[in-house]
């Protein structure tokens, strides 16, 4: 019987095509993206069809695209036909001065880098480049972004950054013919830029370092990635640009930040890191409990028997775009009840810890929300006003308005938001089914009496909180933040961190109104943290709004907690600080409605 077969399985053009054709078998469309430059009336393209069909134009005959549409017919043996729409996409790769890319050499592996990423290999500075095998479900360390830098007559140079690692492609000045490219931390050193240039064919380039003139090469037989002296018919140096969506990636410039190892710097190491942006253009930075850089070694880490100093510090930035960890000093107050000057938040008595929220600047001073309790219990939670003094010390005087203090069934730590209407909205949060969920909740002050504060009932602002099912406005996973950008209340929520399921997301939803309804979840970022091979413990969940890039991308931070599932915090005598700091990525606004 004949074959009723009319399917094209494979399609690529013999020259401009960019990554692998994008099939669609219900709709019998074929999309292919091709550099500009291509000549689209004299295109070829080789196919694979059906066992026994022939295809019109035929595989490796020359046809004409100029309409960036060719028909292409498929008969079968029975003589059944389909017909198969192949649209192209012309994509201008130089007018490009910033997205992400698959970057794959003539052998198909991938550019990507190299390490065990269950031991956090993947992140250290020095990490090696290499190139691996594509797979369907690509992972973030083989795609790239190419970022423009500068250029010099005609040449432009650009910097090369991982998503995954959020380090960036660099040669150091001594690099000879067959040493490996690393990947750094930005530095803006001629190491870092690079030269991509158009070869003789159309959509294929090479890749040359600026500061050795040397190229990247892939060996076939490893994929194993050099410098080699540039040669343009040498396929080993022959490279393509797939241009992908974009998406969020780690910040490693505002994840160094946080990596304070001066012993006299104050807090070094601390869970939790929300933000408040003051009118002077400083940031302050409001941790939870924190290290002091008093306890670290000779190695920046801590000895296995050392504990927090204190329950919550500050950090005064003294710009949202100064990463420079040197420049960022502790807060200090004159009446510490504990003779902790650099803790801000005294602790109650009957209580053995003070944990703040977030907070708003009105006027000259700064109001924030603090938790406190003793254990893992809530006791109580307050309002605390903190005012300039001079230099680095502030005054912290503490309220309790009524409805806000005095109970703990929602802790307004999710979020506050000072709006355009005179008000600040503080978001607060009821954990249920054992810390996998939260009922979210809202409350406001008007911004002259940050005393008083009325509730959102479901229909109206109340004199006193409730949990009803009609208060809530939204219900989020384990982990919760909210804050406001764009004419958007943005919530980002994170999957439960504490006890080591395979499901590690982060997401955003988005309302127009403080009281919702918000969007669906967006899934925006897998965390993908370790301790010795086993998943990292997450959590503390906040967002930046501040922090601006120049990019149109937000700033997230969670943070890590000093230990693993099923594996020791102690590890080779010691706590590395790593584990106790927060973790930063970027999310394009374009992803999130933004």
């Amino acid at each position: 019987m004949p074959s009723p077969g009319r399917m094209i399985k494979q399609f690529a053009l013999a020259e401009g095509q960019i990554g692998p054709a994008v099939f669609d078998n219900t709709t019998h469309t074929i999309t292919v993206t091709v550099q500009k430059g291509i000549n689209m009336a004299a295109l070829t393209a080789n196919m694979v069809v059906s066992d026994g069909s022939k295809v019109s134009p035929a595989s490796g005959a020359t046809f004409n695209a100029t309409s960036l549409n060719q028909l292409f017919v498929v008969t079968a043996e029975s003589g059944d036909k389909i017909e198969w729409n192949v649209v192209f996409k012309v994509y201008d790769f130089y007018s490009s001065d910033y997205g992400v890319f698959a970057i794959t050499g003539t052998s198909g592996r991938m550019l990507q880098v190299a390490g065990d990423y269950t031991f956090n290999e993947k992140y250290k500075d020095n990490q090696k480049i290499e190139a691996g095998a594509s797979v369907a479900a690509m992972p973030l360390w083989q795609k790239w972004h190419l970022i423009y830098n500068s250029a010099d007559g005609d040449v432009r140079y650009y910097q090369i950054r991982n998503l995954y690692t959020g380090k960036f492609l660099n040669v150091g000045t001594g690099a000879q013919v067959g040493a490996q490219p690393e990947q750094y931390r930005e530095s803006a050193t001629a190491g870092e830029l690079w030269i991509v240039k158009q070869s003789s064919t159309l959509g294929v380039f090479s890749i040359i370092n600026k500061n050795t003139g040397l190229a990247l090469s892939v060996s076939a037989e490893d994929g194993k990635v050099t410098l080699e002296n540039p040669d343009d018919k040498t396929s080993s140096q022959h490279f393509t640009f797939k241009p992908l969506p974009e998406q969020a990636y780690r910040d490693d410039s505002a994840i160094g930040f946080f990596e304070r190892n001066n012993s006299s710097q104050g807090s070094v190491a601390f869970d939790q890191g929300t933000s408040v942006p003051l009118s002077d253009g400083r940031v302050l930075w409001i941790t939870q409990d924190a290290w002091d850089g008093s306890r670290l070694r000779e190695n920046h880490k801590f000895s296995c028997s050392d504990f927090f100093n204190y329950n919550n510090s500050v950090m005064i930035q003294p710009t949202a775009t100064d990463w420079n960890p040197e420049h960022t000093t502790n807060m200090t107050i004159p009446n510490s009840a504990h003779g902790r000057p650099r803790q801000i938040f005294n602790n109650q008595p009957g209580t053995d810890w003070s944990w703040p929220g977030l907070g708003v600047q009105i006027g000259n001073s700064v109001w924030a929300q603090c938790g406190e309790g003793k254990g893992l219990g809530a006791t109580n939670q307050s309002l605390y006003k903190l005012t300039p003094n001079a230099g680095d010390e502030w005054t912290a005087v503490r309220y309790t308005p009524a409805g806000m203090s005095g109970q703990t069934d929602i802790g307004y730590s999710t979020g506050m938001v000072k709006a355009n209407d005179g008000y600040v909205y503080s978001f607060g949060s009821q954990g249920f089914n054992f810390g996998y969920g939260q009922n979210i909740f809202v409350a406001r002050f008007k911004q002259d009496d940050p005393l008083t504060w009325t509730f959102w009932n479901g229909s109206e602002w109340a004199n006193a909180p409730t949990t009803s099912d009609a208060a809530k406005i939204a219900v989020g996973p384990g982990n919760n933040s909210i804050s406001y950008l764009n004419g958007k209340y943005i919530m980002m929520s994170m999957d439960q961190g504490f006890n080591c399921e395979d499901k590690r997301d982060i997401y955003i939803s988005t309302s127009s109104s403080p009281t919702g309804p918000f969007t669906a979840q967006k899934y925006i970022y897998t965390v993908s943290e370790y301790l010795g091979g086993k998943y990292a413990r997450y959590y503390t969940p906040s967002i930046h709004p501040e922090s601006v890039n120049g990019r149109n991308e937000l700033l997230l931070t969670f943070c890590l907690n000093f230990s693993g599932c099923g594996v020791s915090d102690c590890q080779d005598g010691y706590l590395d600080p790593y584990y106790y700091r927060v973790k930063n990525i970027r999310v394009p606004y374009s992803v999130v409605g933004l």
